[in-house]
């Protein structure tokens, strides 16, 4: 057994160990244990695998007296809070874990504290129960960490974690916000819902900004109804999104990126929704999920539309696009927007005059006389006048031909309007189903 008694010159004072500032609490009244490297520490922070029988002994005795402080201890063995409650503040920033980090069934009925936290072989929080806020900002898992049917009622912190194993998050619920922003995986990463549960709780938040996956093929995410603003300021292009299914709701979206974004893009929201809609549309067009890339394309035109004065914007070309096609993507808007060209332009040619057939030449001055009106052509009939403008708007150039001025101005204006709208009622079918 190493001895406990500490050199004379920290028994001249009250023993203060050499851990951390912030780290001090979780061993206040512990005395000096061991000095490595010039430093002397209590048991509890004592960095080597050497102390284990006496740190066990330490353990359980906090654990028994509900201290749940454990800021900067370090763990030389294999940890077993399986099923432990913690029913105060569970503190293990900066807690350093040696071995394997067991949390299986643990409830956290208070605030759970693992920021900066190192876990150095694998961390298992399967089945945990966070009732409170929990902390793991800039936690350290060097091996597996596996939050399996893991439970957070409040907000989850995992901004600027680094996970350099699999990093399992399957049928686990957030019922706050969720932050990983600027975290770092390095492998498989999983979100996984079931078939009777599509979500990851009842009012989920994820917040992936400018997180970095070194893998993103092996990013995947299951049988869940997603958000598309959870993925602003992330590449999702290469996510694996299996019987993932998004909701477009943009005013929704809208303000839930209010809520979730920062200060600093207050002005940028929109169009950070834009990029996040366009790149999950580059995935599932990429994954021939053509219906969804479709709808994905349209919420990332439609968020820049509706950006100012409530989306009523005539004087931008690309408000004329969204009325007439939906940007390309709406079939049924496309095709009913042609039959109204064609509906209007038909009425127009029953109001204005056209060519007559010439027939025999008049043979006397009274035939003459009857002649002459024709001079100002004549309308069609209706029948005549809708067949004429489906033909124009084929680019086709029937007969008779327009003879006065407010004539020849529709049949030019048809020429132009009825063939584009033709062509965008093709791409809108191509892209739905000819990828």
């Amino acid at each position: 057994m190493p001895t406990l008694e500490p050199p004379q010159e920290i028994q001249a004072n009250s023993f203060v160990c050499d851990c951390s500032e912030g780290s001090r609490k979780a061993c206040k009244s512990e005395g000096f244990y061991k000095e490595h490297e010039g430093k002397h520490y209590c048991v509890l922070h004592y960095p080597s695998k050497e102390k284990a029988l006496d740190f066990k002994m330490v353990l359980e005795k906090k654990v028994r007296s509900e201290d749940f402080d454990f800021s900067g201890v370090w763990f030389p063995d294999h940890v077993n809070f399986d099923s432990v409650h913690f029913s105060a503040d569970a503190n293990f920033s900066g807690a350093n874990f040696s071995a394997d980090a067991d949390f299986s069934k643990a409830n956290f009925s208070a605030d759970a504290d693992f920021s900066k936290a190192t876990f150095g072989a694998d961390a298992r929080f399967i089945y945990a129960t966070f009732s409170a806020d929990a902390g793991f900002g800039y936690a350290t898992f060097s091996a597996a960490a596996n939050f399996y049917f893991a439970t957070f009622s409040a907000d989850a912190d995992f901004s600027g974690s680094t996970f350099s194993g699999d990093a399992d998050f399957g049928h686990a619920t957030f019922d706050a916000v969720a932050k990983f922003k600027s975290a770092t995986f390095k492998d498989y990463v999983y979100f996984v819902g079931s078939s009777g549960k599509r979500t990851l709780g009842d009012h989920p938040q994820l917040d992936f900004q400018f997180a970095l996956f070194e893998k993103p093929d092996r990013v995947s995410f299951h049988t869940l109804d997603l958000q598309p603003h959870w993925f602003i300021n992330v590449d999702s292009r290469k996510f694996a999104f299996t019987d993932a299914k998004f909701k477009y709701d943009l005013k929704e979206e809208i303000k839930s990126l209010k809520e979730a974004t920062d200060a600093e893009f207050k002005y940028d929201r929109h169009s950070l929704l834009a990029i996040a809609c366009r790149q999950l549309a580059v995935n599932a067009e990429e994954n021939h999920r053509y219906p969804e890339a479709s709808r994905l394309r349209y919420s990332s035109f439609d968020v820049r539309r509706i950006e100012r004065y409530y989306g009523f914007v005539p004087w931008r070309l690309d408000w004329w696009y969204w009325l007439a096609s939906g940007y390309g993507e709406s079939v049924s808007r496309a095709f009913i927007v042609f039959l109204v060209l064609i509906s209007l332009f038909a009425f127009g040619y029953t109001r204005v005059g056209f060519e007559q057939s010439a027939g025999a030449p008049p043979t006397s001055v009274a035939q003459m006389s009857e002649a002459s009106p024709n001079l100002k052509g004549k309308p069609l009939g209706v029948l005549n006048a809708i067949i004429y403008a489906a033909y124009v708007s084929i680019l086709q150039k029937p007969d008779p031909k327009p003879l006065t001025p407010a004539a020849k101005a529709l049949v030019w204006m048809e020429t132009v309007l009825g063939p584009a709208q033709a062509a965008l009622l093709a791409l809108a079918v191509r892209r739905r189903f000819m990828r």
